[in-house]
């Protein structure tokens, strides 16, 4: 008798055992030292191309094997990242996953569920249908909303602005030209990105100005429809915030929901991060109006504390979805869904897709919601604090109040008035704060000014971290010196 085929490729149980066991360790050790490590270590190209690219400059035909291949990733690679995780890691929105979330992902990948159509993977996708039913009753928004998990925010928001434009135009091709999409100067850059790929001229994507507390109005967006209806242009969408990326403000809701149901025209709320705020005591009133838009984005993998890649867009209708994306061919008709089944890759872009919501079902069925509520409610009163403290202080000025999770303030010397002199002070603060890998911070500009910004949304997050940073700030302010050469007065 012959003996059994074996793959190459195939590792018996105990191997695959030893190999997780050194990667779990690694994981583990990574986590549980986050305070010992810096908040970013990173390397310029020459440096990462001698020395990560030299290791395999071409695919070896024979290789070292995993313990080896490890260890060169330990050695070489692991250390040279922002650490979002990390407690001092207050730049951009980061991503912060729970443990169980990051093995939720793990036991998605290891799994490899296909979960692109429902017979292939029914119990995954059930679990991504409760998920979405999760956030649907968060919102608020009717029994019937529905959507899918994306691979974040920016793929959700393309999605949503291909459906609005499919609503308008159906077959008729051609309105393209004369479609016209509303946003603010607030608004995510995807927001953008997404018209463009859609085919809506440059042109006609309008950028509109905001209030004094970053809120796109909703007279604003009456003047431009108009403006535009009277030059023979096609209104069809309008993108409004429920917590932007600058300054966490969140636009007037209700009264951008009025006008889009007056106006006829698809609601859309990027909300990707501002949503989870709902589970909190003040969100709902805070959103209020979310539930009324035609389609919202979430992203999971931001305030909901699970890994990359989560991003999620709901619909009021998810026909609307599934009418812009379906499509039949031959070699789907084996998996076509039941009346009660959802094809997933009906209502978006993606036919391959794993599953997502195994990270964030496995997260909140073992912690509760309890304990995700009081962080990000945390997250918001930490902002609150680090405002406090610049207020407190006579050389920092708050540049937008905290919100949400973010504050943006600056370096504001004593008799130091000239605008471009204070942008540049702030711009070298901003580097000297992430030169000292002690503390990630990011930039932005508020009100046309340079404004250093923090977001406060990682639940290993202290006060004292909080305490920290305003000093670090304050040094490095203090032991800059001017464009001119001069020391900076304090």
């Amino acid at each position: 008798m012959s003996q059994p085929w074996i793959s190459p490729l195939e590792v018996d149980p105990e191997r695959m055992r030893a190999m997780a066991a050194r990667v779990s360790e690694l994981v583990t050790a990574h986590l549980a030292s986050l305070r010992d490590q810096p908040a970013r270590q990173t390397l310029s190209r020459p440096d990462a191309k001698r020395l990560v690219g030299s290791l395999a400059p071409t695919a070896p035909e024979q290789g070292i094997g995993f313990d080896a291949a490890i260890d060169e990733l330990v050695e070489r690679v692991l250390p040279y990242h922002a650490r979002e995780p990390h407690p001092r890691f207050l730049g951009y929105v980061p991503s912060i996953p729970t443990f169980p979330a990051v093995l939720g992902d793990w036991l998605a990948t290891g799994y490899n569920f296909f979960a692109g159509v429902w017979p292939i993977a029914s119990g995954p996708n059930e679990i991504e249908l409760t998920v979405l039913d999760w956030f649907r009753q968060w919102l608020g928004m009717p029994n019937e909303a529905g959507g899918l998990l994306t691979s974040g925010g920016s793929t959700a928001t393309l999605m949503a602005v291909v459906a609005a434009r499919h609503a308008r135009v159906g077959e008729d091709g051609g309105v393209l030209p004369r479609l016209t999409l509303y946003t603010s100067t607030q608004a995510h850059s995807a927001v953008a990105r997404a018209a463009w790929i859609a085919g809506i001229s440059r042109e006609h994507v309008r950028v509109l100005p905001t209030d004094d507390q970053w809120r796109l109005r909703a007279e604003t967006v009456a003047d431009a429809v108009a403006a535009d209806r009277a030059k023979g242009l096609v209104p069809f969408l309008v993108v409004a915030s429920a917590g932007t990326t600058n300054t966490g403000a969140v636009d007037d809701l209700s009264a951008i929901a009025d006008l889009c149901e007056r106006e006829s025209l698809w609601l859309h709320v990027d909300a990707a991060y501002g949503a989870f705020a709902a589970l909190t005591s003040g969100g709902p009133d805070l959103l209020r109006g979310i539930e009324r838009a035609h389609s919202v984005v979430l992203d999971p993998h931001k305030w909901l504390f699970v890994p990359f890649e989560c991003g999620c867009l709901l619909a009021r209708d998810p026909a609307t979805l599934k009418s812009a994306f379906h499509i039949f061919p031959e070699y789907l008709k084996d998996v076509a869904p039941g009346e009660a089944e959802v094809n997933f890759a009906d209502y978006g872009e993606q036919l391959t897709r794993y599953a997502r919501a195994l990270k964030v079902w496995l997260s909140v069925r073992t912690l509760g919601l309890a304990p995700i509520r009081a962080m990000i409610e945390r997250g918001i009163a930490l902002a609150e604090y680090a405002e406090s403290l610049v207020r407190r202080e006579p050389t920092l000025e708050v540049l937008a109040p905290a919100a949400l999770g973010i504050c943006c303030f600056r370096v504001h010397p004593v008799g130091v008035e000239d605008a471009a002199e204070l942008d540049a002070l702030n711009e070298r603060v901003n580097a000297a704060v992430n030169a000292s890998g002690r503390f990630l911070i990011s930039s932005t500009r508020v009100n046309g000014l340079f404004s250093l910004r923090v977001c406060t949304h990682n639940w290993r997050t202290s006060e004292a971290d909080i305490d920290e940073l305003m000093g670090l700030v304050g040094d490095a302010g203090r032991g800059l010196r001017d464009a001119g050469g001069q020391s900076t007065a304090y």
